[in-house]
Protein backbone atom coordinates (compact mmCIF):
# COMPACT_ATOMS: atom_id res chain seq x y z
CA UNK A 1 0.00 0.00 0.00
CA UNK A 2 1.61 3.42 -1.05
CA UNK A 3 0.62 6.98 0.00
CA UNK A 4 -0.36 5.83 4.00
CA UNK A 5 -0.41 9.29 4.77
CA UNK A 6 -2.94 10.45 2.37
CA UNK A 7 -5.31 7.59 3.49
CA UNK A 8 -4.41 8.13 7.14
CA UNK A 9 -5.38 12.16 6.63
CA UNK A 10 -9.24 11.54 4.92
CA UNK A 11 -9.74 8.45 7.70
CA UNK A 12 -9.22 11.04 10.22
CA UNK A 13 -11.88 13.58 8.34
CA UNK A 14 -14.43 10.85 8.05
CA UNK A 15 -13.57 9.85 11.33
CA UNK A 16 -14.49 13.24 13.26
CA UNK A 17 -17.66 13.71 11.03
CA UNK A 18 -18.95 10.07 11.96
CA UNK A 19 -18.05 10.33 15.75
CA UNK A 20 -19.78 13.77 16.05
CA UNK A 21 -23.78 12.68 16.01
CA UNK A 22 -22.91 9.34 18.48
CA UNK A 23 -20.88 11.70 20.85
CA UNK A 24 -24.26 13.93 21.16
CA UNK A 25 -26.76 11.28 21.21
CA UNK A 26 -25.09 9.99 24.98
CA UNK A 27 -25.18 13.25 26.11
CA UNK A 28 -28.90 14.41 25.26
CA UNK A 29 -30.01 14.46 29.52
CA UNK A 30 -27.18 16.75 30.07
CA UNK A 31 -27.82 19.08 27.17
CA UNK A 32 -31.21 19.56 27.89
CA UNK A 33 -29.83 21.01 31.78
CA UNK A 34 -26.53 22.72 30.35
CA UNK A 35 -29.08 24.59 27.27
CA UNK A 36 -32.02 24.93 29.23
CA UNK A 37 -33.64 23.37 26.72
CA UNK A 38 -35.93 20.20 25.99
CA UNK A 39 -35.14 16.34 24.80
CA UNK A 40 -37.23 17.80 21.72
CA UNK A 41 -34.96 20.81 20.94
CA UNK A 42 -31.72 18.82 21.06
CA UNK A 43 -33.89 15.99 18.73
CA UNK A 44 -34.03 19.13 16.27
CA UNK A 45 -30.50 19.95 16.67
CA UNK A 46 -29.78 16.75 15.59
CA UNK A 47 -32.16 16.60 12.47
CA UNK A 48 -31.31 19.74 11.60
CA UNK A 49 -27.16 19.44 11.51
CA UNK A 50 -29.07 16.09 9.29
CA UNK A 51 -30.63 18.18 6.90
CA UNK A 52 -28.04 21.07 6.51
CA UNK A 53 -25.96 18.28 5.17
CA UNK A 54 -28.53 16.72 3.00
CA UNK A 55 -29.40 20.01 1.51
CA UNK A 56 -26.04 20.93 0.77
CA UNK A 57 -24.03 17.52 0.17
CA UNK A 58 -25.38 18.03 -4.02
CA UNK A 59 -23.74 21.77 -4.04
CA UNK A 60 -20.78 19.92 -2.00
CA UNK A 61 -20.26 17.34 -5.21
CA UNK A 62 -20.56 19.85 -7.43
CA UNK A 63 -18.22 22.52 -5.85
CA UNK A 64 -15.22 20.06 -6.14
CA UNK A 65 -15.83 20.35 -10.28
CA UNK A 66 -15.76 24.00 -10.09
CA UNK A 67 -13.37 25.27 -7.60
CA UNK A 68 -11.18 21.81 -7.56
CA UNK A 69 -11.73 18.60 -5.46
CA UNK A 70 -9.22 19.44 -2.46
CA UNK A 71 -9.13 23.23 -2.61
CA UNK A 72 -13.74 22.09 -1.98
CA UNK A 73 -12.39 19.79 0.99
CA UNK A 74 -9.94 22.65 3.10
CA UNK A 75 -12.73 24.73 2.97
CA UNK A 76 -15.18 22.54 4.05
CA UNK A 77 -12.48 21.49 6.78
CA UNK A 78 -12.04 25.38 7.86
CA UNK A 79 -15.84 25.94 8.19
CA UNK A 80 -16.16 22.46 10.31
CA UNK A 81 -13.31 23.60 12.41
CA UNK A 82 -14.91 27.24 13.26
CA UNK A 83 -18.43 25.24 13.84
CA UNK A 84 -17.14 22.76 16.15
CA UNK A 85 -15.55 26.08 18.23
CA UNK A 86 -18.72 27.70 18.34
CA UNK A 87 -20.85 24.36 19.79
CA UNK A 88 -18.17 24.22 22.37
CA UNK A 89 -18.46 27.08 23.75
CA UNK A 90 -22.61 27.18 23.16
CA UNK A 91 -24.73 28.49 26.35
CA UNK A 92 -28.13 28.13 24.52
CA UNK A 93 -29.78 25.90 21.99
CA UNK A 94 -29.89 28.60 19.21
CA UNK A 95 -25.91 29.04 19.50
CA UNK A 96 -25.98 24.89 19.28
CA UNK A 97 -27.80 25.02 16.19
CA UNK A 98 -25.94 28.01 14.51
CA UNK A 99 -21.97 26.17 15.89
CA UNK A 100 -22.90 22.71 15.39
CA UNK A 101 -25.97 21.78 13.31
CA UNK A 102 -25.77 24.74 10.72
CA UNK A 103 -21.77 25.43 10.63
CA UNK A 104 -20.53 21.86 11.24
CA UNK A 105 -23.45 20.65 8.88
CA UNK A 106 -22.32 23.18 6.03
CA UNK A 107 -18.47 21.62 6.73
CA UNK A 108 -19.23 18.22 6.47
CA UNK A 109 -21.03 18.47 3.27
CA UNK A 110 -18.44 20.25 1.56
CA UNK A 111 -16.08 17.23 3.13
CA UNK A 112 -17.97 14.09 2.53
CA UNK A 113 -18.18 14.01 -1.43
CA UNK A 114 -15.11 15.04 -2.11
CA UNK A 115 -13.74 12.45 -0.08
CA UNK A 116 -14.83 10.37 -2.01
CA UNK A 117 -13.16 11.51 -5.21
CA UNK A 118 -9.92 12.35 -3.59
CA UNK A 119 -9.60 8.62 -2.59
CA UNK A 120 -10.34 7.95 -6.28
CA UNK A 121 -7.43 10.29 -7.12
CA UNK A 122 -4.98 8.68 -4.77
CA UNK A 123 -5.74 4.77 -5.42
CA UNK A 124 -7.02 2.62 -7.84
CA UNK A 125 -7.46 -1.19 -8.51
CA UNK A 126 -6.96 -3.61 -4.97
CA UNK A 127 -5.58 -0.10 -3.41
CA UNK A 128 -8.79 1.73 -3.65
CA UNK A 129 -10.79 -1.55 -2.61
CA UNK A 130 -8.70 -1.73 0.35
CA UNK A 131 -8.49 2.61 0.99
CA UNK A 132 -12.23 2.26 0.94
CA UNK A 133 -12.36 -0.91 3.12
CA UNK A 134 -10.15 1.05 5.72
CA UNK A 135 -12.22 4.41 5.95
CA UNK A 136 -15.53 2.32 6.39
CA UNK A 137 -13.81 0.30 9.47
CA UNK A 138 -13.02 3.60 10.61
CA UNK A 139 -16.15 5.00 10.19
CA UNK A 140 -17.06 1.86 11.97
CA UNK A 141 -14.81 2.55 14.61
CA UNK A 142 -16.17 6.01 15.14
CA UNK A 143 -20.01 4.86 15.51
CA UNK A 144 -18.35 2.56 18.44
CA UNK A 145 -16.03 4.85 20.05
CA UNK A 146 -18.69 7.76 19.93
CA UNK A 147 -20.66 7.03 23.13
CA UNK A 148 -17.61 5.66 24.85
CA UNK A 149 -16.17 8.98 24.15
CA UNK A 150 -18.74 10.83 24.42
CA UNK A 151 -19.92 9.83 27.83
CA UNK A 152 -16.41 9.71 29.25
CA UNK A 153 -16.23 13.48 28.64
CA UNK A 154 -19.64 14.62 29.55
CA UNK A 155 -19.67 12.86 32.89
CA UNK A 156 -16.60 13.31 34.03
CA UNK A 157 -14.91 16.89 32.22
CA UNK A 158 -17.54 18.59 29.51
CA UNK A 159 -19.34 17.71 26.41
CA UNK A 160 -17.72 20.67 25.29
CA UNK A 161 -14.38 19.39 25.32
CA UNK A 162 -15.47 16.34 23.39
CA UNK A 163 -16.23 19.23 20.42
CA UNK A 164 -12.26 20.74 21.13
CA UNK A 165 -11.45 17.36 20.52
CA UNK A 166 -13.25 17.12 17.48
CA UNK A 167 -10.89 20.30 17.04
CA UNK A 168 -7.63 19.15 17.21
CA UNK A 169 -8.49 16.26 15.23
CA UNK A 170 -9.38 18.73 12.28
CA UNK A 171 -6.17 21.17 12.97
CA UNK A 172 -4.00 17.97 12.57
CA UNK A 173 -5.68 16.86 9.09
CA UNK A 174 -5.74 20.61 7.90
CA UNK A 175 -1.80 20.17 8.27
CA UNK A 176 -1.80 16.74 6.55
CA UNK A 177 -3.58 17.85 3.93
CA UNK A 178 -0.37 18.58 1.70
CA UNK A 179 -0.27 14.51 1.25
CA UNK A 180 -3.34 14.99 -1.12
CA UNK A 181 -3.28 15.13 -4.55
CA UNK A 182 -3.26 18.88 -5.44
CA UNK A 183 -6.25 20.51 -7.82
CA UNK A 184 -5.52 20.04 -11.83
CA UNK A 185 -5.20 23.06 -13.53
CA UNK A 186 -8.20 23.16 -16.26
CA UNK A 187 -9.32 26.18 -18.48
CA UNK A 188 -12.58 24.73 -18.79
CA UNK A 189 -14.32 24.02 -15.37
CA UNK A 190 -17.75 23.84 -15.51
CA UNK A 191 -19.98 26.66 -14.19
CA UNK A 192 -21.95 26.86 -10.75
CA UNK A 193 -25.95 26.06 -10.76
CA UNK A 194 -27.10 28.48 -8.92
CA UNK A 195 -30.63 27.65 -9.42
CA UNK A 196 -30.14 24.20 -9.00
CA UNK A 197 -28.44 24.97 -5.64
CA UNK A 198 -31.41 27.44 -4.60
CA UNK A 199 -34.19 24.40 -5.29
CA UNK A 200 -32.02 21.82 -3.77
CA UNK A 201 -31.76 24.19 -0.50
CA UNK A 202 -35.26 24.95 -0.34
CA UNK A 203 -36.40 21.31 -1.24
CA UNK A 204 -35.24 19.33 0.87
CA UNK A 205 -34.86 22.00 4.18
CA UNK A 206 -38.65 21.86 3.73
CA UNK A 207 -39.43 18.38 3.56
CA UNK A 208 -37.25 17.92 6.78
CA UNK A 209 -38.96 21.12 8.81
CA UNK A 210 -41.82 20.22 7.78
CA UNK A 211 -41.90 16.32 9.68
CA UNK A 212 -39.93 18.20 12.67
CA UNK A 213 -43.12 20.62 12.80
CA UNK A 214 -45.80 18.32 13.07
CA UNK A 215 -44.32 17.65 16.48
CA UNK A 216 -46.00 20.67 17.58
CA UNK A 217 -48.66 22.01 14.81
CA UNK A 218 -49.53 18.56 13.71
CA UNK A 219 -49.04 16.01 11.28
CA UNK A 220 -52.20 16.60 9.41
CA UNK A 221 -54.76 18.89 11.03
CA UNK A 222 -53.44 21.66 12.47
CA UNK A 223 -53.26 21.69 16.40
CA UNK A 224 -52.40 25.25 16.52
CA UNK A 225 -52.04 27.73 13.54
CA UNK A 226 -48.31 28.35 12.26
CA UNK A 227 -47.50 32.52 13.17
CA UNK A 228 -45.04 34.45 11.18
CA UNK A 229 -45.13 38.10 12.19
CA UNK A 230 -48.51 37.56 13.66
CA UNK A 231 -50.07 35.57 10.55
CA UNK A 232 -51.57 32.73 11.33
CA UNK A 233 -51.11 29.67 9.08
CA UNK A 234 -53.96 26.57 8.82
CA UNK A 235 -55.33 26.59 5.31
CA UNK A 236 -58.17 24.55 5.10
CA UNK A 237 -57.76 23.45 9.03
CA UNK A 238 -53.99 21.30 8.11
CA UNK A 239 -51.04 21.74 9.69
CA UNK A 240 -48.18 23.59 8.46
CA UNK A 241 -46.21 20.22 8.55
CA UNK A 242 -47.83 18.96 5.11
CA UNK A 243 -48.32 21.80 3.81
CA UNK A 244 -44.30 22.22 4.21
CA UNK A 245 -43.59 18.81 3.02
CA UNK A 246 -45.45 19.38 -0.13
CA UNK A 247 -43.58 22.48 -0.81
CA UNK A 248 -40.55 20.65 -0.61
CA UNK A 249 -41.62 17.56 -2.91
CA UNK A 250 -42.90 20.41 -5.35
CA UNK A 251 -38.77 21.94 -5.41
CA UNK A 252 -37.29 18.69 -6.08
CA UNK A 253 -39.62 17.67 -8.89
CA UNK A 254 -38.56 20.97 -10.22
CA UNK A 255 -34.87 20.47 -9.42
CA UNK A 256 -34.86 17.40 -11.18
CA UNK A 257 -36.62 18.86 -14.36
CA UNK A 258 -34.11 21.88 -14.20
CA UNK A 259 -31.30 19.19 -13.95
CA UNK A 260 -32.82 17.14 -16.84
CA UNK A 261 -33.29 20.56 -19.03
CA UNK A 262 -29.92 21.36 -18.19
CA UNK A 263 -28.50 17.99 -19.54
CA UNK A 264 -30.64 18.20 -22.35
CA UNK A 265 -29.08 21.71 -23.76
CA UNK A 266 -25.44 20.04 -22.45
CA UNK A 267 -25.03 23.00 -19.97
CA UNK A 268 -23.82 22.29 -16.41
CA UNK A 269 -26.07 21.60 -13.78
CA UNK A 270 -25.36 19.77 -9.76
CA UNK A 271 -25.64 16.41 -11.23
CA UNK A 272 -27.11 14.82 -14.31
CA UNK A 273 -29.94 12.88 -13.62
CA UNK A 274 -29.38 10.69 -16.45
CA UNK A 275 -26.96 8.69 -13.84
CA UNK A 276 -29.81 7.30 -12.79
CA UNK A 277 -30.03 5.11 -15.60
CA UNK A 278 -26.98 3.31 -14.02
CA UNK A 279 -28.18 -0.07 -13.34
CA UNK A 280 -28.89 -1.13 -9.83
CA UNK A 281 -27.93 2.78 -8.67
CA UNK A 282 -31.63 3.83 -7.73
CA UNK A 283 -32.12 0.40 -5.61
CA UNK A 284 -28.82 1.02 -3.96
CA UNK A 285 -29.14 4.74 -3.13
CA UNK A 286 -32.72 3.50 -1.53
CA UNK A 287 -31.15 0.42 0.75
CA UNK A 288 -29.08 3.20 1.63
CA UNK A 289 -31.23 6.02 2.53
CA UNK A 290 -33.45 3.25 4.67
CA UNK A 291 -30.11 1.87 6.23
CA UNK A 292 -29.24 5.65 7.25
CA UNK A 293 -32.46 6.05 8.81
CA UNK A 294 -32.68 3.47 10.82
CA UNK A 295 -29.23 3.59 12.07
CA UNK A 296 -29.38 7.68 12.85
CA UNK A 297 -33.23 6.49 14.24
CA UNK A 298 -31.85 3.69 16.70
CA UNK A 299 -28.92 5.73 17.68
CA UNK A 300 -31.46 8.42 19.18
CA UNK A 301 -33.84 6.46 21.00
CA UNK A 302 -31.73 3.57 22.67
CA UNK A 303 -29.36 6.48 24.23
CA UNK A 304 -32.98 8.32 25.12
CA UNK A 305 -34.71 5.12 26.49
CA UNK A 306 -30.93 4.49 29.00
CA UNK A 307 -31.32 8.01 29.68
CA UNK A 308 -35.24 8.24 30.50
CA UNK A 309 -36.10 4.76 31.95
CA UNK A 310 -33.01 4.15 33.65
CA UNK A 311 -32.07 7.32 34.61
CA UNK A 312 -28.33 6.64 33.02
CA UNK A 313 -25.49 9.19 32.88
CA UNK A 314 -23.77 9.99 29.70
CA UNK A 315 -20.83 7.72 30.42
CA UNK A 316 -23.19 4.91 31.48
CA UNK A 317 -25.53 5.04 28.61
CA UNK A 318 -21.86 5.01 26.41
CA UNK A 319 -21.42 1.96 28.48
CA UNK A 320 -24.30 0.33 28.13
CA UNK A 321 -24.01 0.71 24.16
CA UNK A 322 -20.91 -1.04 23.79
CA UNK A 323 -22.45 -4.40 22.89
CA UNK A 324 -24.01 -2.61 20.20
CA UNK A 325 -21.04 -0.80 19.02
CA UNK A 326 -18.79 -3.82 19.24
CA UNK A 327 -20.78 -5.91 17.42
CA UNK A 328 -20.97 -3.20 14.50
CA UNK A 329 -17.17 -2.85 14.47
CA UNK A 330 -16.46 -6.84 14.24
CA UNK A 331 -19.08 -7.57 12.26
CA UNK A 332 -17.89 -4.81 9.84
CA UNK A 333 -14.15 -5.87 9.71
CA UNK A 334 -15.24 -9.41 9.20
CA UNK A 335 -17.71 -7.83 6.09
CA UNK A 336 -14.87 -6.80 4.39
CA UNK A 337 -13.43 -10.22 4.42
CA UNK A 338 -16.05 -11.58 3.14
CA UNK A 339 -16.68 -9.43 0.24
CA UNK A 340 -13.88 -11.95 -1.49
CA UNK A 341 -16.22 -15.17 -0.86
CA UNK A 342 -19.71 -13.65 -1.14
CA UNK A 343 -21.49 -11.65 -3.60
CA UNK A 344 -22.56 -7.97 -1.65
CA UNK A 345 -26.42 -8.08 -2.62
CA UNK A 346 -26.19 -11.68 -0.21
CA UNK A 347 -23.83 -10.11 2.57
CA UNK A 348 -26.50 -6.91 2.53
CA UNK A 349 -29.70 -9.09 2.86
CA UNK A 350 -28.36 -11.29 5.25
CA UNK A 351 -27.61 -8.24 7.04
CA UNK A 352 -31.02 -6.56 6.82
CA UNK A 353 -32.22 -9.76 7.95
CA UNK A 354 -30.35 -9.92 11.15
CA UNK A 355 -30.99 -6.72 11.98
CA UNK A 356 -34.66 -7.01 11.74
CA UNK A 357 -34.09 -10.27 13.96
CA UNK A 358 -32.75 -7.83 16.71
CA UNK A 359 -34.93 -4.78 16.55
CA UNK A 360 -37.98 -7.37 16.69
CA UNK A 361 -36.61 -8.92 20.13
CA UNK A 362 -35.59 -5.63 21.12
CA UNK A 363 -38.96 -4.54 20.52
CA UNK A 364 -40.35 -7.31 22.37
CA UNK A 365 -38.53 -6.60 25.63
CA UNK A 366 -39.29 -3.21 26.11
CA UNK A 367 -41.88 -3.33 28.71
CA UNK A 368 -42.76 -2.40 32.12
CA UNK A 369 -40.55 -3.20 34.66
CA UNK A 370 -37.70 -4.27 32.17
CA UNK A 371 -34.25 -3.47 33.23
CA UNK A 372 -31.06 -2.40 30.95
CA UNK A 373 -29.96 -6.37 30.69
CA UNK A 374 -33.11 -6.80 29.05
CA UNK A 375 -32.07 -4.55 25.59
CA UNK A 376 -28.76 -6.83 25.09
CA UNK A 377 -30.75 -7.41 22.16
CA UNK A 378 -29.60 -4.10 20.74
CA UNK A 379 -26.25 -6.16 19.91
CA UNK A 380 -27.89 -8.27 17.38
CA UNK A 381 -28.95 -5.52 15.45
CA UNK A 382 -25.64 -3.73 15.38
CA UNK A 383 -24.15 -6.93 14.09
CA UNK A 384 -26.43 -6.49 11.03
CA UNK A 385 -25.77 -3.15 10.68
CA UNK A 386 -22.17 -3.51 10.65
CA UNK A 387 -22.49 -6.71 7.49
CA UNK A 388 -24.66 -3.70 5.74
CA UNK A 389 -21.92 -1.44 6.23
CA UNK A 390 -18.96 -3.19 5.37
CA UNK A 391 -20.73 -3.47 1.61
CA UNK A 392 -23.15 -1.13 0.88
CA UNK A 393 -21.20 2.30 0.30
CA UNK A 394 -18.36 0.62 -1.74
CA UNK A 395 -20.95 -1.41 -3.93
CA UNK A 396 -23.00 2.05 -4.91
CA UNK A 397 -19.64 3.76 -5.82
CA UNK A 398 -18.48 0.74 -7.71
CA UNK A 399 -21.68 0.76 -9.72
CA UNK A 400 -20.43 4.55 -11.64
CA UNK A 401 -17.23 5.42 -13.75
CA UNK A 402 -14.36 7.16 -12.31
CA UNK A 403 -15.66 10.11 -13.67
CA UNK A 404 -18.82 9.86 -12.04
CA UNK A 405 -17.46 9.42 -8.52
CA UNK A 406 -17.92 13.00 -7.53
CA UNK A 407 -21.62 13.08 -8.65
CA UNK A 408 -22.40 9.94 -7.27
CA UNK A 409 -20.98 10.09 -3.89
CA UNK A 410 -22.72 13.50 -3.80
CA UNK A 411 -26.39 11.76 -4.75
CA UNK A 412 -25.66 8.99 -2.21
CA UNK A 413 -24.61 11.31 0.50
CA UNK A 414 -27.89 13.73 -0.19
CA UNK A 415 -30.00 10.92 0.47
CA UNK A 416 -28.06 9.33 3.58
CA UNK A 417 -28.36 12.90 5.62
CA UNK A 418 -31.59 12.87 3.99
CA UNK A 419 -32.17 9.82 5.99
CA UNK A 420 -30.78 10.54 9.14
CA UNK A 421 -32.80 14.04 9.57
CA UNK A 422 -36.06 12.08 8.29
CA UNK A 423 -35.54 9.00 10.48
CA UNK A 424 -34.43 11.27 13.27
CA UNK A 425 -37.46 13.23 13.04
CA UNK A 426 -40.36 10.88 12.17
CA UNK A 427 -38.92 8.95 15.56
CA UNK A 428 -39.77 12.13 17.71
CA UNK A 429 -43.00 12.92 15.75
CA UNK A 430 -44.19 8.95 16.40
CA UNK A 431 -43.12 8.85 19.93
CA UNK A 432 -44.32 12.18 21.34
CA UNK A 433 -47.62 11.56 19.73
CA UNK A 434 -47.76 8.11 21.09
CA UNK A 435 -46.99 9.97 24.88
CA UNK A 436 -49.50 12.39 24.38
CA UNK A 437 -52.67 10.00 22.87
CA UNK A 438 -51.53 7.38 25.82
CA UNK A 439 -51.32 10.01 28.76
CA UNK A 440 -54.73 11.31 27.75
CA UNK A 441 -56.44 8.27 27.53
CA UNK A 442 -54.77 6.86 30.71
CA UNK A 443 -55.94 10.01 32.51
CA UNK A 444 -59.48 10.03 31.26
CA UNK A 445 -59.21 6.32 33.25
CA UNK A 446 -58.04 6.51 35.95
CA UNK A 447 -59.86 6.32 39.59
CA UNK A 448 -57.14 7.54 41.13
CA UNK A 449 -57.45 11.29 40.01
CA UNK A 450 -60.04 13.38 40.95
CA UNK A 451 -62.66 14.81 38.10
CA UNK A 452 -61.82 18.31 38.75
CA UNK A 453 -58.60 17.71 38.32
CA UNK A 454 -58.42 15.43 34.86
CA UNK A 455 -59.52 18.52 32.47
CA UNK A 456 -56.42 20.91 33.64
CA UNK A 457 -53.87 18.14 32.97
CA UNK A 458 -55.55 16.64 30.03
CA UNK A 459 -55.55 20.43 28.41
CA UNK A 460 -51.83 20.51 29.47
CA UNK A 461 -50.94 17.35 27.67
CA UNK A 462 -53.01 18.77 25.09
CA UNK A 463 -50.94 22.18 24.77
CA UNK A 464 -47.39 19.92 24.87
CA UNK A 465 -46.21 17.46 26.25
CA UNK A 466 -42.30 16.34 26.37
CA UNK A 467 -40.14 13.27 27.18
CA UNK A 468 -38.51 13.59 30.67
CA UNK A 469 -37.15 10.95 33.27
CA UNK A 470 -39.37 10.21 36.27
CA UNK A 471 -37.16 12.41 38.65
CA UNK A 472 -37.87 15.70 36.36
CA UNK A 473 -41.00 15.04 36.53
CA UNK A 474 -41.64 14.22 39.81
CA UNK A 475 -39.74 17.40 40.31
CA UNK A 476 -42.48 19.01 38.17
CA UNK A 477 -45.45 18.06 39.84
CA UNK A 478 -44.25 18.52 43.48
CA UNK A 479 -43.04 21.93 42.51
CA UNK A 480 -46.93 22.26 40.73
CA UNK A 481 -48.04 20.65 44.39
CA UNK A 482 -49.72 18.32 43.65
CA UNK A 483 -51.33 15.29 46.07
CA UNK A 484 -48.88 12.71 46.84
CA UNK A 485 -51.72 9.46 45.62
CA UNK A 486 -51.71 11.75 42.40
CA UNK A 487 -48.37 12.07 42.03
CA UNK A 488 -48.27 8.61 42.32
CA UNK A 489 -50.54 7.48 40.02
CA UNK A 490 -49.26 10.49 37.68
CA UNK A 491 -45.70 9.03 37.48
CA UNK A 492 -47.16 5.40 36.69
CA UNK A 493 -49.30 6.31 34.23
CA UNK A 494 -46.30 8.31 32.71
CA UNK A 495 -43.73 5.54 32.78
CA UNK A 496 -46.04 3.05 31.60
CA UNK A 497 -46.82 5.44 28.63
CA UNK A 498 -43.26 6.54 28.02
CA UNK A 499 -42.27 2.22 27.73
CA UNK A 500 -45.15 2.28 25.19
CA UNK A 501 -43.63 4.91 23.34
CA UNK A 502 -40.20 3.82 22.76
CA UNK A 503 -41.98 0.21 21.92
CA UNK A 504 -43.77 1.99 18.81
CA UNK A 505 -40.46 3.62 18.21
CA UNK A 506 -38.45 0.24 17.35
CA UNK A 507 -41.50 -1.03 16.22
CA UNK A 508 -41.52 1.69 13.38
CA UNK A 509 -37.64 0.73 13.01
CA UNK A 510 -38.54 -2.52 12.17
CA UNK A 511 -40.96 -1.57 9.81
CA UNK A 512 -38.02 0.70 8.03
CA UNK A 513 -36.03 -2.63 8.15
CA UNK A 514 -38.08 -4.55 6.34
CA UNK A 515 -38.80 -2.08 3.48
CA UNK A 516 -35.19 -2.20 3.20
CA UNK A 517 -34.98 -5.66 2.92
CA UNK A 518 -37.82 -6.06 0.18
CA UNK A 519 -35.53 -2.84 -1.49
CA UNK A 520 -31.73 -5.01 -1.30
CA UNK A 521 -33.90 -7.90 -3.65
CA UNK A 522 -33.02 -5.66 -6.31
CA UNK A 523 -29.45 -5.03 -5.76
CA UNK A 524 -26.54 -6.28 -8.24
CA UNK A 525 -25.29 -9.91 -7.74
CA UNK A 526 -21.29 -9.22 -7.90
CA UNK A 527 -18.38 -9.46 -5.55
CA UNK A 528 -16.84 -6.04 -4.76
CA UNK A 529 -13.41 -7.22 -5.24
CA UNK A 530 -13.72 -8.14 -8.49
CA UNK A 531 -15.94 -5.01 -9.23
CA UNK A 532 -13.12 -2.55 -7.98
CA UNK A 533 -10.49 -4.54 -9.74
CA UNK A 534 -12.38 -4.82 -13.04
CA UNK A 535 -12.61 -0.36 -12.02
Amino acid sequence: MKQWSALITLSLAFFIIVIDTTIMNVSISVLVIDLNTTVTGVQSAISIYAMVMASLMLIGGRLSDVIGTKRTFLIGLIIYSVGTTMASLSNSLAAMIVGWSVLEGVGAALMIPTLQVLLRKQYSGAELAFAYGIVSAVAAIGAALGPIVGGFFTTFISWRWAFRTELVIAVIVLLMTRTLQPDEKTANRPKFDYVGALLSVVGWSSIVLGILLAQQYGFLLAKEPFTIGGLAIAPFGLSISPVMVGFGILMIMLLFRWESRLEDENKDGLFKPSIFATPYLKPGIAVRFVQMAVTAGFLYVYPLLLQLTFEYSAMQTGVALMPFSLALLVMAVLGARLSTRFSANRLIIVGLVVAVVGLMALGASIKPGIGPQDLAFGAVFGLGLGLIASQLLNLILSLVSPEQTAEAAGLNSTFEQLGNAIGVALLGTLMLTALSIGLQQNIAASTVIPTDVKTPLTTAVEDGVNLMSNTNLEDALNEAGAEELVKRELLDIYALVRTNAFKAAIGLLTFFTLVGLILSMWLPKHKLVEAENTA
